[in-house]
């Protein structure tokens, strides 16, 4: 049995699932940003991230966090896992 992952033709402040976003654009460019979980008040990126039109992008949201697109005529899919985005990563404790 295979699970299908959730696609968007809209995304606004929309918690994401997994670790990572195919953004597929048709004849225009969008935008997005991450906001970062809990409070969301803080972003990933200090400006959106443009993506050029007719592309299939791959990029890291990170689960829980909230993603924003703006445009039109595109497609957002989740991606990866819900743990995928520590894969490889190792040690811990205080820094």
């Amino acid at each position: 049995m295979s699970s299908q992952a959730n696609v968007y033709t809209a995304v606004s402040n929309q918690v994401w699932l997994t670790d990572k976003v195919q953004i597929a654009t048709g004849n225009t460019a969008v935008t997005y940003q991450v906001n970062l979980a809990p409070s969301f008040s803080d972003t990933i990126f200090s400006n959106a991230v443009v993506v050029p039109a007719y592309k299939v992008e791959y990029y890291y949201v990170g689960v829980g966090n909230k993603l924003t697109i703006s445009g039109s005529d595109f497609t957002a899919s989740e991606a990866g896992t819900a743990s995928s985005g520590t894969a490889g990563v190792s040690g811990g404790g205080s820094y």
